[in-house]
């Protein structure tokens, strides 16, 4: 179990890095305060990717 919450964190962190990162950089296309939501889709996305994982994994023990 504990490898899925590394896979998670890891994705969170680099999501939140890139999340806060990007949006400076491009901060005069978008304008300020637009990138609240891509940011909580992602760490969506990576909570479904890690359940993704553990059901593999739980699909190769059984097999």
């Amino acid at each position: 179990m504990g490898r899925y919450v590394i896979i998670f964190l890891l994705a969170t962190l680099i999501t939140i890095v890139l999340g806060l990162a990007l949006p400076e950089l491009t901060i005069f296309i978008f304008g300020p305060g637009e990138y609240l939501i891509p940011i909580l889709l992602s760490l969506f996305a990576c909570f479904i990717i890690t359940q993704l994982f553990y059901i593999i994994g739980l699909l190769k023990k059984k097999s």
